[in-house]
């Protein structure tokens, strides 16, 4: 213990390096091949020119948008032909009025039924794997024949069933599950700017 302001404080060291080692454990087992297979699925719909739909709820919303950020600009400021992400849980109006005027279950569902194509991508990010619009979004991508990717935590759940491919955080734990999924984005990120920035010199 010591003391700070005349109170006593805890010492969390411990608890700091119990939640990074736990972290460290968690990378430790993903599942490298589930990575690939995303990265392969990013250069495909990224070289025919089709579009990203990414969304999540929460936590899961800030990473949907910070992909949308790092892919757009990060990878793509120096290609000719950019990646062409587009987070569908950043127009508040829009998802205010399905909500209100159609249900809440429906929110990205109803916006990728103005914008998708089969030639597309959706990526749906839920920790539980079970969150409901994210489950009917990608139903509708499937019936319509757009490629599905997950990004799932806990069980996997209903996303990880219903995705064309998923990265998987096999752990019962909200915090590093997000962890994990922001670390994906920005490993994704560095590869593939690397990657396509070498094949287009």
């Amino acid at each position: 213990m010591s003391e700070m302001m005349g109170q006593a404080v805890v010492d969390f060291r411990g608890d700091i390096k119990g939640y990074l080692n736990g972290l460290k454990d968690v990378l430790d087992g993903m599942d490298v091949e589930e990575i690939h297979t995303v990265i392969e699925k990013l250069i495909n719909v990224q070289q025919r020119g089709g579009f990203v739909y990414i969304f999540g709820n929460g936590g899961s919303a800030s990473t949907a948008s910070h992909f949308v950020n790092d892919f757009n600009k990060g990878v793509s400021e120096k290609l000719r032909k950019k990646f062409r992400f587009s987070c569908l849980n950043d127009s508040v109006s829009t998802i205010m009025a399905i909500a209100n005027d159609v249900s809440y279950d429906q929110i990205f569902k109803v916006q990728l039924e103005n914008y998708l194509t089969p030639n597309d991508l959706v990526i749906g990010i839920s920790g539980s794997g079970n969150s409901r619009n994210i489950v009917a979004a990608l139903e509708y991508a499937n019936e319509l024949g757009a490629e599905t990717i997950g990004l799932v935590g806990y069980d996997g759940g209903r996303v990880k069933e219903l995705a064309t491919c998923s990265i998987h955080v096999p752990i019962h734990d909200m915090q590093k599950v997000e962890d994990v999924h922001m670390i994906m984005d920005h490993l994704m990120m560095f590869i593939l700017k690397e990657y396509l920035e070498k094949c287009a010199s």
